[in-house]
């Protein structure tokens, strides 16, 4: 038996996963509860562009203060 092959179309893919506000909104929830390790943190949410994003920003003197504040956000995500 020879395996199949899965083809998906990636416009359509794409746009459900990076415009899904439910998938934005979970990820936004929790980048507010991580930002929560220090007042420096900021969350903004983008969804006018081609795709949406949710995005956390640190001053880097602060970042650097506490090693892997920030750079340990994605790693503790869940969807």
């Amino acid at each position: 038996m020879k395996p199949g092959k899965l083809v998906l179309d990636r416009l359509k893919v794409s746009r459900y996963l990076l415009h899904n506000a439910t998938i934005l909104d979970n990820v936004e929830s929790q980048f507010h509860g991580m930002a929560t390790a220090h007042r420096a943190i900021k969350v903004y949410r983008n969804e006018d562009g081609d795709r949406g994003n949710v995005v956390a920003t640190i001053p880097k003197a602060v970042e650097d203060a506490h090693r892997g504040t920030l750079a340990g956000f994605p790693g503790r995500l869940t969807l």
